[in-house]
């Protein structure tokens, strides 16, 4: 039998094959076994010598699956089958061998050419004489190898896979670069071309970054530079030198047209800013005269606290921290201050007016400094103003003492606390100083003359808060001060209109003053009131007397008291009479007339008539004096009942044609002389009716150890005693 050795692809496979039946003619020679439709015998050399122009020889086919079956050595499938079997996988298309513990490919089969390429991706701009620049194309299916062509000249392309390196020579020209998958089936689908650029020329600045001015820390400022043929940017600072910025911090866009620098700092003023625009080949760099402004932020520098007085302007002059222009708006206010309002300006001048005279107020000025260089603006301040009160005094009391005798402490009051009060006095002969601050205190009165001397003291409020010290309105007083006089208690004093004192009888009828003069601390005194009228008509009764009031103890001050003397009724009670407040005596009652009883009255009232029985008298006042009695009539004559007395009572009529007396006064020695004061009138008698005295009331007196005229005229024609 022959054996020949068969060559496929550099793959050397020597088969062995057991022919049970063939459709050959074979021959068996001492070289080997030779199958052919020839009849040639088999080389020498060959075991076995096949040959065919038109067939050729299958080895075993089968799956992978079915591979795995196969029967091995042991004679059970799955077990290894015989080192150096071999078969065709029809799963995966390829010759293979068993060797060692596993199934090799030896060769595999192509099924279909490769697929088209893809978008090949890389530098589309180049320098001449670049090196290695990298381009690639996503991995082609089913491609054994990748071709890639350019269309330009000096570029030199190395790799043959998906990715590969070019480099461009000094005379390299622009082109496209197209690829394609290759594998035994054949060539896949060409790439779209890829242009490349090969440049030379730098790019070309058409206009240079500006310099720009911003707030500090509170503003932007942009720097932009216009080129054309730049593809990348880069912007650089110079402080000392230049240097490239980066996207931090302050600044932003650094590899844009155009950087912009936010919220600098102080110490960036006056830095200057370029950039280096660069082509695919070169680059230009700009001018470097663009320059930083950053203008300061002013803030308000004034006091945030400022005190005026009511009326008055704070006149505040405006400062900042740099040359700024203000504006201003009000914010709160309190104490209902008015005058304020919005405005703009160097000072805020106001006028402001508080209409408290006890408290504070206060207006806000909120204020906005802007400064001139750059217009940047500043953070708003508050300004507080407060506004003191109208300052008031409260009126001090006049008052009038003796010389000698301490005065009354004057305090100074009014609404604010913490007012202080001035004083100045044009008359210091009173022995109070010329001027002061403070409370006056008592001081001892100074006059030796014989007239008294008043001084005029005028009081001013001042009020300091927060450093203003605000005045107020003055008040004036007047402190009097009399001599000193030469009468004693006992003594009968009344003050003369030049203001000496002498000794004489105090007489008078009608209104008048009596001054106490100095030193007399108690007086002895009579006051006694007008004597009522007698009743008028037929049988009237008689008036009742004033009423009587005596102290011979009467305290009193060394003031001016008013004295009223009553006069005696016309047809009426009489008058009161007083001495000050201190003794008021009630006025007499009048008469009653005929059908009429009396009228209650002070010392007493008036005597009644009537017919048949007669009418009462009235009632006197109790501590003054008594009633009057009652008339009588026979209802064709009548008489008149008495009218009360200080004393006593009036007396009642008698039927027997007697009318009633009138009550009987009291005797006071007041004026060194027992003398009877404020009788009752008698009662009528006749059908005249009236008696012609029956007014004989005493009269109206006010007596301190003094001497009556008389103790009471006699009453005519419904008259009483004056």
């Amino acid at each position: 039998m022959k054996i020949k050795k068969l060559h496929y692809r550099n793959y050397q496979i020597i088969i062995s094959i057991v022919f049970i039946l063939c459709a050959f003619d074979c021959f068996s020679q001492v070289g080997g076994a030779a199958f052919n439709i020839t009849g040639s015998a088999a080389d020498n050399s060959a075991i076995l010598d096949m040959s065919s122009n038109k067939q050729g020889v299958l080895i075993p086919r089968m799956s992978t699956i079915e591979r795995d079956l196969i029967i091995g050595t042991n004679g059970v499938a799955g077990d290894p089958p015989a080192l150096g079997l071999q078969i065709y996988n029809t799963t995966t298309n390829c010759l293979e061998i068993y060797i060692g513990s596993t199934w090799q490919a030896v060769v595999c089969g192509c099924t279909s050419a490769p697929a088209a390429a893809g978008t090949i991706i890389g530098t589309a701009a180049v320098c001449p004489g670049q090196s290695a620049v990298l381009y690639s194309v996503p991995a082609i299916d089913r491609a054994t190898t990748y071709m890639w062509s350019y269309s330009g000249i000096g570029a030199s392309i190395v790799g043959s896979t998906n990715t590969v390196i070019v480099y461009f020579s000094g005379a390299a020209t622009s082109g496209n670069l197209t690829v394609k998958g290759i594998n035994a089936c054949g060539n896949g689908t060409v790439s779209a071309d890829f242009p490349i650029s090969v440049n030379s020329t730098a790019p070309n600045i058409t206009a240079q970054p500006l310099s720009a001015a911003t707030c500090l820390e509170d503003g932007v400022a942009t720097y932009t530079v216009t080129a054309t043929g730049g593809l990348t940017y880069q912007w650089q600072e110079f402080i000392i030198s230049w240097n490239n910025v980066a996207n931090a911090g302050v600044y932003s866009n650094v590899n844009t047209a155009t950087l912009t620098v936010t919220n600098p700092t102080s110490g960036m003023n006056g830095n200057k800013y370029r950039c280096i625009v660069s082509g695919t080949c070169t680059s230009t760099t700009s001018d470097g005269e663009a320059a930083l402004t950053v203008n300061p932020i002013p803030s308000v520098t004034n006091a945030s606290i400022a005190y005026i007085c009511s009326g008055a302007s704070p006149n505040i002059t405006l400062t900042s921290s740099a040359p700024s222009n203000f504006a201003w708006t009000v914010g709160t206010i309190t104490g209902s201050i008015t005058g304020a309002g919005d405005g703009s300006g160097s000072t805020i001048n106001q006028t402001l007016t508080n209409p408290s005279n006890a408290t504070t107020g206060s207006v806000q000025y909120i204020v906005t400094p802007t400064s001139t260089a750059g217009s940047c603006e500043g953070a708003a301040f508050t300004i507080t103003v407060t506004v003191n009160p109208i300052l008031t005094v409260d009126q001090p009391s006049n008052q009038t003492v003796c010389n000698a005798k301490s005065t009354t402490a004057v305090n100074f009051s009014g609404a604010v606390s913490g007012t202080i009060y001035t004083w100045t006095n044009n008359t210091t002969s009173i022995g109070l100083a010329a001027s002061g601050t403070g409370n006056i205190a008592s001081f001892t009165a100074i006059n030796t003359g014989i007239s008294a001397v008043t001084a005029s003291v005028t009081v001013t409020p001042f009020y300091t808060n927060g450093g203003v010290t605000c005045t107020g309105s003055s008040k004036n007083f007047t402190i009097t001060v009399n001599p000193t006089n030469t009468c004693t208690a006992a003594n009968n004093c009344t003050q003369t209109i030049n203001g000496s004192y002498t000794v004489n009888t105090f007489t008078t009828v009608g209104a008048n003053t009596w001054i106490v003069p100095c030193g007399v601390t108690q007086i002895e005194c009579l006051v006694v009131a007008g004597g009522g009228s007698g009743g008028s008509g037929n049988y009237s009764g008689g008036g009742g007397g004033g009423g009587l009031l005596y102290n011979s103890a009467l305290a009193v001050t060394e003031q001016s008291y008013t004295v009223t003397v009553g006069a005696g009724g016309a047809n009426s009670n009489g008058q009161n009479s007083s001495f000050g407040t201190l003794l008021t005596a009630i006025g007499g009652g009048k008469g009653g007339s005929s059908g009429f009883v009396g009228s209650d009255g002070g010392a007493g009232g008036g005597g009644g008539y009537s017919c048949p029985s007669g009418y009462y008298g009235g009632n006197g006042t109790s501590g003054q004096g008594y009633g009057g009695g009652r008339g009588n009539s026979t209802c064709g004559y009548g008489w008149g009942g008495g009218g009360g007395g200080a004393g006593g009572v009036g007396s009642n009529a008698i039927h027997t044609g007697n009318p009633g007396n009138g009550g009987v006064g009291l005797a006071y020695s007041i004026s060194g002389t027992s003398t009877y004061y404020s009788g009752g009138g008698g009662g009528a008698i006749d059908t005249q009716g009236y008696r012609s005295y029956g007014g004989n009331g005493g009269g109206g007196w006010v007596n301190s150890t003094s001497t009556p005229n008389n103790p009471g005229t006699n009453g005519t024609a419904n008259t009483g005693g004056g």
